[in-house]
């Protein structure tokens, strides 16, 4: 019987002991939240507007002895919209993009005496495909694809005056930064450089002088930097 209160203490004696410890251990602090990851998946809208600058040579018969060289350096504003959709896996972005811009580009030349040139880019249009890399609301990209343009080029060499608009085709490579202030609301900035395939051309005058003649033209070239703010429109997977 002894024996047996003796063993029954000892027991007591242990269990007390081990709750006053456990009593004593710091409590675990509960786990943080998870951050919240943006999703970039979706479709949006928006508008762009920046300045945008170019290059364009060419050879015509305006002055004396033909074969004048012309440098057009156009540049000005551009403004325009944007719309696309966006795939996200992990940080990876996948995406595609149009865009039309006005643009206001222009510069003009004397060749000769009585005599002026002005080439203008009045339009910038694209498609292209995206990839990017996203750190939550940050997204970084590049781009590339078709590029089309519109041009305009105006000669009045001592009252005749000719005329010669282009629609041009090209290409478009460019890279930009987009930051999600909002669940919806994106800003970013972006860099492009187009390269179009200017052709030459004859166009007679409008007072009946010698046809203009240009040739050997070298390719259109633009580069643009815009501010583009986008809309995205809330998206979740159904499956």
């Amino acid at each position: 019987m002894r024996k047996f209160i003796t063993v029954a203490v000892a027991i007591a004696a242990f269990s007390f002991v081990n709750a006053a410890s456990a009593a004593d251990m710091p409590t675990k602090a509960p786990m943080a939240p998870l951050p919240v990851v943006y999703n970039w998946t979706g479709l949006y809208v928006g508008i762009n507007g920046g300045g945008a600058w170019g290059r364009e040579d060419w050879l015509d018969n305006v002055g004396a002895g033909g074969g004048i060289p012309e440098n057009f350096r156009p540049d000005g504003g551009v403004f325009g919209g944007q719309v696309g959709w966006r795939w996200q896996w992990n940080q990876l972005v996948l995406g595609i993009e149009g865009t039309w811009d006005w643009a206001g580009l222009r510069d003009t030349v004397a060749p000769a005496a009585g005599a002026t040139e002005e080439f203008k880019v009045t339009s910038l249009y694209t498609a292209t495909g995206q990839v990017g890399w996203a750190w939550d609301r940050y997204l970084v990209y590049a781009k590339g694809g078709w590029a089309g343009t519109r041009t305009k080029f105006d000669v009045n060499a001592s009252g005749d005056m000719a005329s010669n608009p282009q629609t041009v085709n090209g290409w478009i490579v460019g890279g930009g930064v987009d930051y999600a202030i909002w669940q919806n609301l994106i800003l970013g900035v972006e860099y492009d450089h187009f390269d179009f395939n200017y052709d030459p051309f004859t166009v007679a005058g409008s007072a009946g002088g010698a046809p203009l003649i240009v040739t050997n033209t070298s390719r259109l070239t633009v580069d643009q930097v815009v501010a583009r703010v986008s809309y995205k429109f809330d998206w979740k997977p159904i499956w």
